[in-house]
């Protein structure tokens, strides 16, 4: 990977985990954060891409600070945009459910269409380690088992 791609990767970590709420070495441990990396750069124009990666690490470092104004800075900038909205929102989707959900019409024709931009599951890995399973205390149904008994079993509880 050279130099330019791997700041762009780090700046998409960054962003992604502002985005999910989960932090980088979780986003990692998933294995699909070069394949999420890809898919975005494929479907978003290049100029779009490095204004939405430009935040990345300054919405990072605001949540580090403090985590409800960085909230507030990730909404308002990023979420809150007409141009950059909707791709960090089908972003957020991709590393929950491990499937793309294409951009809307609306914003395709304001900003421009990618052959890649349709709707499908990454991989069977990107389904298997969507973040919703850890976020609902659930397995990915048919993919990770939970154990012998484990029906049997009091589901576990979550803080907050």
């Amino acid at each position: 990977m050279d130099e330019v791609a791997d700041t762009g990767f780090s700046a998409f970590i960054a962003l992604s985990a502002v985005l999910t709420g989960y932090n980088r070495a979780e986003l990692h441990a998933t294995g699909c954060a070069q394949d999420y990396w890809q898919q975005l750069r494929q479907v978003t124009p290049p100029a779009i891409l490095e204004e939405l990666l430009d935040l990345g690490p300054a919405l990072d470092a605001a949540m580090a600070t403090d985590p409800e104004a960085g909230e507030r800075q990730a909404r308002r900038d990023v979420l809150g945009s007409e141009k950059l909205g909707p791709p960090a929102r089908s972003l957020i989707q991709l590393w929950y459910l491990g499937q793309w959900t294409p951009l809307p019409l609306e914003w395709r024709r304001a900003w421009g269409a990618s052959r890649f931009d349709v709707g499908r599951i990454i991989s069977t890995r990107a389904y298997k380690e969507g973040l919703v399973w850890d976020a609902i205390g659930a397995h990915p149904m048919g993919a990770k088992q939970q154990g012998f008994g484990a029906w049997a079993l009091d589901p576990p509880q979550r803080e907050g």
